[in-house]
């Protein structure tokens, strides 16, 4: 029985992480030549009874009851229901044109989001539903599964928002969501793409489609959760009127700033990489120098600091594979237009090594994708993380914070902020900033793809002009988002 459409799946066989004792991958053993009439040794027997099973045993979501409460539920009514666009300035002006805060405004904002959120990810279990079952089988997606519907079926669940106590309650759930093992779904959305990559388990064309529609979906979703966490948190505090056409997660970011700041923590990454004394590039800055401009920091820190992290690395290869006296610079150019701002980040390190098609792509080649996927596999326990470690620690005597801490304290994962909503201050745990603070001996050679994406979500575009024998130029063009306040659009609030 397929567990996710409760259609028959005679072969399917869903693997275990606790199966993998050498092997790097998540994808199940062939239990094939194990004959079934012959006694298997080892204790392996316990694993394929498990694995052969039609649900998961701790799964809180996929059981006998899955396939007529998916039917039932989701796909006869929120499935059926078309997600809302919004505008940017509707999020910051609280949907309304007025900038004045209310009591009312604030609670309709709760009333939307709770609504909005299970109507947009229900359409994303559709899609993964949709998939191939040994590509949403796959340990990876399986978690991400888990995770939509366990979001899912939080928030329908969700007393309805009546009073400002309901959205105060309201505003904490949510930020618990983005806080909890939810946050291991973009790590396990590039994972599983790697593996499935490896199995020839879905097209790579496919794939890199998937998962952008997917990462666009999810900075939406933590878009609209942010906003409205921030519209509580000032009402709460006493402001009365909204002065920020973007709203306050969004900020005026300075462009020398934030390269500067991304430099020195590359530097960083060098000197504990190699030695403290190491020689390091010089970063020269040109152009519009006093660029300030609206923007998600976070998203500004990572793509700045994604691509200048491969600029550093390459520089310093080069440097030390040539024997040079000192490493070569690297020339930051900032160009200002009424609608874009571009950087153009230059090295001097020899050109590409890799092909344009493993670039842009999620699932790479099958080499690159085993490099990839074993450097994830590195990252301190990040790779062995589950849906289902919260689910065990809710059955034991650990407090509530503690469960929601627990599973990440010794991964790549662990900083989680404390948020206090009467404070007016809140910063939410950033697990795009996370993979970007790796060190650098793992490489996961998704970060241009992802710089794209998110790029592209913001109107803009990367790409990357290779110079065989000389260096790189990596454009990055992002777009002015004052100009496109008022237009509605559903992937890019």
């Amino acid at each position: 029985m397929n567990r996710f459409t409760g259609l028959p799946a005679t072969a399917a066989i869903r693997h275990q992480h606790t199966l993998l004792k050498t092997a790097n991958l998540t994808q199940a053993p062939d239990f094939t030549k194990y004959s079934p009439v012959k006694p298997i040794k080892e204790g392996i027997a316990p694993y394929i009874v498990e694995t052969m099973k039609a649900f998961p045993t701790d799964s809180r979501y996929i059981n006998q009851q899955h396939y007529y409460q998916n039917r039932n539920i989701l796909m006869n009514d929120y499935a059926k229901r078309s997600p809302h666009p919004v505008s940017l300035m509707q999020l910051a002006q609280y949907y309304d044109d007025s900038s004045t805060l209310t009591k009312q405004k604030i609670i309709n904002s709760g009333i939307f989001v709770k609504e909005e959120l299970a109507i947009r990810i229900a359409s994303k279990i559709n899609l993964l539903q949709s998939l191939p079952f040994n590509v949403v089988n796959n340990f990876h997606f399986l978690q991400v599964y888990e995770s939509y519907y366990n979001i899912f079926e939080r928030f329908r669940k969700f007393p309805t928002i009546k009073t400002m106590e309901d959205n105060l309650n309201f505003s904490e759930f949510i930020r618990k969501i983005l806080q909890d093992f939810n946050s291991l779904n973009l790590p396990h959305l590039i994972m599983g793409a790697l593996e499935c990559t490896i199995f020839d388990l879905y097209p790579r064309d496919k794939m890199d489609e998937l998962l952008s529609n997917l990462l666009r979906s999810r900075i939406s979703r933590r878009l609209i959760v942010e906003e409205h966490l921030s519209v509580t948190s000032n009402y709460v505090t006493g402001k009365k009127e909204n002065t920020l056409v973007l709203g306050d997660i969004f900020q005026e970011c300075n462009a020398l700033e934030y390269l500067t700041n991304a430099s020195k923590e590359c530097e960083q990454f060098i000197k504990n990489m190699y030695y403290p004394s190491i020689p390091l590039p010089e970063l020269k800055i040109e152009g519009s120098k006093d660029l300030t401009f609206y923007f998600l920091p976070a998203h500004l820190k990572y793509l700045l600091g994604e691509i200048l992290r491969n600029a550093y690395e390459a520089t310093i290869r080069e440097y030390i594979r040539k024997g040079l006296k000192t490493p070569s610079p690297i020339t930051v150019t900032i160009i200002e237009n009424p609608d874009t701002y571009i950087f153009r980040i230059s090295d001097q390190a020899g050109g590409l090594i890799h092909s344009d098609a493993d670039l842009w792509s999620f699932g790479k080649s099958k080499e690159r994708a085993r490099e990839s996927l074993n450097n994830f596999h590195k990252l301190p326990g990040l790779h062995s993380i589950s849906i289902y470690d919260d689910i065990a620690d809710s059955k034991t005597c650990l407090s509530p914070s503690m469960k929601a801490v627990e599973p990440y304290m010794n991964t790549s994962l662990a900083h989680t902020t404390q948020w206090n909503i009467n404070k007016g201050h809140y910063k939410l745990e950033q697990p795009l900033i996370e993979l970007l603070q790796r060190p650098f001996r793992y490489k996961l050679g998704v970060g241009l793809a992802m710089c794209k994406v998110y790029a592209e979500y913001w109107n803009g575009d990367l790409r990357v002009h290779s110079m065989p024998g000389y260096g790189v130029d990596a454009v990055l063009t992002l777009g002015n988002l004052m100009k496109s306040t008022a237009k509605k659009q559903l992937d890019k609030v």
